[in-house]
């Protein structure tokens, strides 16, 4: 029987599946720092943890492909039927016990740590979620331990001159749960830990205090790292709010990748100006961004239309065609695909999760499973009611699943076309509150600076 670390056939092909769906399940996937990813030594992946199974199915899908790559997740989804159990070990899934399961339980870990050690040393990869658990606010959280034990035990073991490498990753999902966003990988510069063996040798906890706060400040660098306590809410409007100027500021070309390196930007400013500014100055920021943010819920935009030039009646004419002329021909993607969407859209609800940083794996998952049975299905309807040959079913499956990207990607268009539409009427009837808002607006600018 293959140990967990070693690749099967029957692993590799659903492997190459996997990977696959999950790029399609994102508009637009940008992937930075390739380079920095250790070639002929043991690497720990530590991914800041926001999205569930989809935090994990990113380090899947990097390069090398081939390489087999273990994870440790939450021990409690092992209590599940034992046929999912062994699903999860399929997919190289190991549990890892934290205080809260037990703490009869944490003597279990001895064996998944076993188990990493011999896949470090096999120069199989590693993903431990440094964060221990995962929430849907953008900042990094305190790291836990298990990560560097881990890391440091195998490092132990090593040949002289080998180093097992831990590679911070920064995500940045454009949305939690739906489809059809981008998605952001920021690799940084691998952590050596031969480095700090000295400092361990001498004093543990030092040496791993000492590795831990290089990850975590790796990790800040990495992602948007909107670190207040007291704020969070109104430090986001913010950062919507100065995106596009931040881009200015700093000479960036308006594209994905830009606009995440402006959202980072704005966000260390942020942090920067509570640590110097009174209680006093925060709660009146706090106070400007809540205004501005229900100023633009009254009238029914965001800040990137908010920033739109004032359409004209012909603009606004044409937006109202070309939604029209969308929605027609979404029709036949939404036809093919509005069963099975029903269906997987319920599965949360069924499975009572009240998380929504978990609905977007539910929704991935049961769409590798469910698309799939449902187009084949109807395909054979189509055969058969309209007499065509056994082979249109090989044009009847794919064009199903292109037909509803095309309807997901007609939607957003839908929706960016209506923003402007209610840019137009609020221009029209609602003129004095949007001055309102620009003003706040550049406000908020100026506290970012």
């Amino acid at each position: 029987m293959a140990k967990i670390y070693e690749n099967t056939r029957i692993y590799l092909v659903s492997k190459r599946y996997v990977v696959w769906s999950f790029t399609q399940y994102f508009s637009e996937i940008s992937i930075k720092g390739l380079e920095h990813l250790p070639k002929n030594e043991p690497v720990i992946f530590a991914p800041n943890h926001q999205n569930a199974l989809m935090d994990a199915l990113v380090i899947l899908a990097l390069p090398p492909h081939d390489q087999p790559k273990v994870f440790l997740a939450r021990s409690d989804i092992f209590n599940l039927p034992k046929i999912v159990v062994k699903f999860l070990q399929f997919l190289k899934i190991m549990p890892a016990f934290r205080i809260r399961d037990g703490y009869e339980n944490l003597a279990k870990n001895q064996e998944s740590f076993a188990t990493a050690d011999e896949t470090l040393l096999s120069h199989s990869a590693l993903c431990v979620m440094p964060e221990g658990n995962q929430e849907l606010e953008r900042k990094i959280r305190p790291l836990v331990k298990g990560i560097f034990r881990i890391a440091f035990s195998a490092q132990q073991k090593m040949p002289a001159g080998k180093s097992v490498n831990i590679v911070p990753v920064g995500l940045d999902y454009g949305d939690y749960i739906y489809p059809g966003a981008h998605l952001i990988v920021n690799i940084g510069e691998p952590i050596k830990i031969a480095d700090f063996m000295d400092i361990y040798n001498e004093n543990q906890a030092k040496g791993m205090n000492a590795i831990k706060d290089k990850l975590y400040n790796e990790l800040k660098t990495l992602t948007l790292d909107l670190a207040t306590d007291s704020y969070y809410d109104s430090f986001y409007t913010a950062v919507e709010a100065c995106q596009t100027d931040s881009l200015s500021s700093l000479n960036l070309e308006d594209n994905t990748y830009n606009r995440f390196i402006a959202r980072m930007h704005v966000g260390k400013q942020l942090v920067t100006t509570e640590e110097s500014s009174t209680v006093e100055e925060m709660e009146a920021f706090d106070r400007l961004c809540k205004k501005y943010k229900e100023g633009l819920q009254k009238v029914k935009i965001d800040t990137e239309t908010l920033l739109q030039p004032k359409p004209s009646t012909f603009k606004k004419m044409l937006n109202y065609a070309v939604i029209i002329l969308n929605t027609l021909l979404l029709l036949p993607g939404l036809v093919f695909n509005i069963i099975p969407v029903a269906v997987i859209a319920s599965i949360p609800k069924l499975m009572k999760i009240k998380f929504i940083g978990f609905y977007s794996s539910v929704y991935y998952v049961a769409s590798i499973v469910f698309f799939p049975i449902f187009y084949l299905i109807q395909a054979l309807i189509i055969n058969s009611f309209c007499g065509l040959s056994w082979w249109m079913l090989f044009i009847l499956i794919p064009l199903q699943f292109h037909l509803g990207k095309l309807a997901l990607y007609l939607s957003k268009n839908i929706k960016a076309l209506w923003k402007e539409v209610r840019l137009y009427k609020a221009c029209r009837k609602e003129e004095n509150e949007l001055e309102k808002l620009k003003k706040m607006r550049e406000k908020i600018i100026s506290w970012c600076k």
